[in-house]
């Protein structure tokens, strides 16, 4: 086996497509891991092409030759110069103002696009400039040699400048070939002897959204102080603990014995005198209680991002910390996870999407001819000979304000701002074609209700053909061990951004284009279902058994179907069918389609409707999905769907079902008749059941069979 050389590699890079950085597992806080190991994200402060926008908007305000009302608009030309990024500035301003609603942002101006940024394959240098890259760090940051000697990235750091050669000279002070983390078996003395270093694969995770690495030392010094604690309920906090001496060297090795797992580690510091020199057994290191000491190492400051070492403040630096009190329902404190790097329950990222929209759909008369007239007074003013006529359209503008009876929206929560979001979409997709298509490059539309048959078109209000349609995904927070939604009392979402919530002025958000296609069913059809239906009392009944016996864990979930009840399982479970009906019918997996729901049975904001719709770079983005409108093919789509969820292959177990999936939150429905992928669906893979729609009785689609 030949030597590895090591070439020179002035900064540590890694391509991570842009749609990874905002996505449900993906962002700020996230563990990525790349060809050098485990890293975790860095918040949006240290994001370079954001720095960028941020430093043109802080020009234009300084520059004496822009108007205040064209800041927003220069600064939109000057990122997308190719000196400053070729960075793209989103027009939606519907999304940008939900997340200054949202998460109170009340300085936001700007959102952001991820660019492009390429690395030069032979040199994995990025090839329009490291300044627009986005930072990093490792996580863990302890790592170990072949020995199995543990220390923090920083000692190894400084073992590997400090090597002299057989002249005392250092070999490499700056640090500038110890990337990928690498250690000298030699130390330096007569021939070299690098190997790369191991990343430690431990860490500890809190339900607050903080993660730590795990205190090694600390904790062989409360194992052998405390033997015994390790078996008590209460907590303990380890990250108070001093270390098990002054320089500790901590050795983690394995019984050559049959034991697994941790049974057979055992851990000590191999220093002469140290309490834990004899070291102890690594025996229920995962069940191990740890009180959160707040740590948020996504929101240090990387330094200088030139070196692949980083900043000689950062590697030192302890992360960033913020009190921590964890507790349960009861007022108990709950003690933190511990994890591997590759579990599954390290990031859940919320992630608001918005479809364009122009205003003009969804504003009232009065409001439009406010955006009217704010655009002539801006016109105006930039014209030296018309200045003179703007006052006239600003006391037309606060006539028009004060006469609006339009009330002041009521505080709502997180879930009922997002239905009203997604109600706006629902109402703008009713709105006629020509005011839905007035803006083609963004969103164009055709009507094909008229498509369908007789019987077919007797359950829906409205089908739409969306030939192009633009959607701009922002993410609002994250959590840890618990997704935001499935335990809303203790789970306590972390922000993507270090700064105060007033200050933040630039949003990175992700762009894609697609097509797809709308559905929207009969309000009236739904009425009359529910009347006299056993398979809805069923339902009901069903789902009331399960909220009487939830937990911390899967109550938010069983509450959401209770609220949004049979109604969802409605046309969830369609919105599925007609997915895997078109994976049959054009080629393509399930894996390249997505789908929004739109369902709410409040009274102002009653909605039935789902949108099935493919995005660039999927299968099914060059007209696949658009053909289905044909009004044979339509027809036929809906009908096939329909007949082939009669039959399962795990029938009658799933037919019959009481409960199955997460939560048993579905009823007839498993992998072999109704699921998708995890990544086209947005309520993962729950509230479904075929039942509700194809029983030859009581079934919604009955006249269809």
């Amino acid at each position: 086996m030949g030597t590895k050389k090591y070439l020179e590699n002035s900064t540590a890079n890694e391509s991570v497509s842009k749609y990874k950085l905002l996505s449900a597992y993906g962002g700020p806080g996230s563990l990525v891991h790349t060809q050098y190991g485990s890293i975790i994200i860095s918040c949006i402060e240290e994001w370079g092409f954001l720095k960028k926008v941020l430093e043109l908007h802080v020009e234009c305000l300084n520059d004496p030759d822009v108007n205040e009302e064209n800041i927003q608009r220069e600064v939109s030309k000057q990122s997308r110069k190719e000196k400053n990024g070729n960075i793209g500035i989103s027009n939606d301003s519907r999304l940008l103002a939900e997340l200054v609603k949202n998460k109170k942002l009340t300085s936001l101006k700007y959102l952001a696009l991820i660019p492009d940024i390429e690395i030069v394959t032979h040199n994995n240098k990025i090839k329009n400039g490291v300044e627009f890259s986005i930072a990093s760090s490792y996580m863990p940051k302890v790592f170990a040699d072949n020995n199995n000697n543990y220390k923090p990235y920083s000692k190894w750091y400084m073992e590997w400048v400090e090597r002299k050669d057989v002249e005392s000279k250092k070999i490499d002070p700056y640090g500038k070939f110890f990337h990928p983390p690498k250690y000298d078996h030699n130390k330096g003395k007569e021939k070299e002897w690098i190997r790369d270093l191991k990343q430690d694969n431990i860490i500890l995770l809190c339900e607050h959204g903080h993660i730590s690495d795990f205190p090694w030392s600390k904790f062989l010094r409360w194992r052998k102080e405390e033997p015994k604690a390790i078996y008590e309920e209460v907590p303990v906090n380890i990250f108070e603990n001093q270390d098990c001496c002054n320089n500790p060297n901590i050795k983690i090795t394995s019984n050559t014995g049959n034991t697994s797992g941790f049974d057979g580690k055992f851990i000590r510091c191999i220093n002469a005198g140290c309490i834990g020199n004899k070291g102890i057994s690594l025996k229920g290191l995962m069940g191990v209680k740890i009180k959160c000491p707040g740590h948020k190492p996504w929101e240090g400051t990387t330094g200088d991002i030139q070196y692949h070492s980083g900043d000689k403040h950062f590697r030192k630096q302890e992360p960033p910390i913020e009190p921590c009190k964890c507790e349960d329902a009861k007022g108990k404190l709950k003690p933190m996870k511990v994890s591997l790097t590759t579990g599954n329950n390290i990031y859940y990222s919320r992630i608001l999407s918005s479809i364009f929209l122009h205003s003009e759909l969804f504003e009232s008369d009065t409001a439009i001819e406010i955006m009217r007239l704010e655009e002539k007074k801006k016109i105006l003013r930039s014209d030296d000979d018309t200045v003179h006529l703007a006052p006239a359209i600003v006391a037309k503008i606060k006539e028009l304000k004060a006469g609006r009876s339009e009330e002041e929206p009521e505080s709502m929560t997180d879930s009922e701002s997002e239905m009203v979001f997604r109600f706006n979409e629902f109402k703008a997709f009713h709105k006629n074609e020509g005011l839905l298509n007035l803006d083609t490059k963004h969103l164009k539309t055709k009507e094909v209700t008229q498509n369908l048959d007789l019987v077919t078109s007797d359950y829906f209000e409205r089908v739409l053909r969306i030939d192009n349609m633009k959607i701009t995904s922002a993410q609002r927070d994250f959590s840890r061990v618990l997704p935001i939604d499935a335990d809303a009392e203790n789970t306590k979402p972390k922000n993507i951004f270090r700064s105060p919530k007033d200050q933040v002025v630039v949003y990175p958000v992700v762009e894609s284009f697609g097509e797809g296609i709308f559905f929207s069913f009969n309000p009236d059809k739904i009425d009359t279902f529910l009347e006299n239906n056993k398979l809805i009392d069923e339902m009901k009944l069903q789902l009331t058994s399960l909220q009487k016996g939830a937990n911390d864990f899967n109550k938010g979930a069983i509450d959401f179907a209770n609220v949004m009840n049979w109604q969802m399982y409605l046309v969830h479970s369609f919105s599925h069918l007609i997915m895997r009906e078109l994976e049959f019918r054009c080629g393509y997996p399930t894996a390249s389609l997505s789908e929004r729901i739109y369902v709410s049975n409040a009274e102002k904001h009653k909605m039935y409707g789902c949108l099935i719709y493919t995005a660039e770079g999927a299968e099914g983005s060059m007209g696949g999905l658009i053909a289905q409108t044909r009004p044979q093919n339509l027809n036929n789509l809906i009908k096939s769907a329909i007949n082939r969820a009669t039959i399962c292959n795990s029938d009658p177990l799933c037919w019959e079902s009481e409960g199955q999936g997460l939560f048993d939150l579905n009823f007839a429905s498993c992998f072999s008749c109704s699921l998708v992928s995890e990544t086209s669906c947005e309520h993962r893979n729950l509230y479904l059941d075929r039942k509700i729609l194809v029983d030859e009785k009581c079934g919604f689609f009955k006249d269809l069979l």
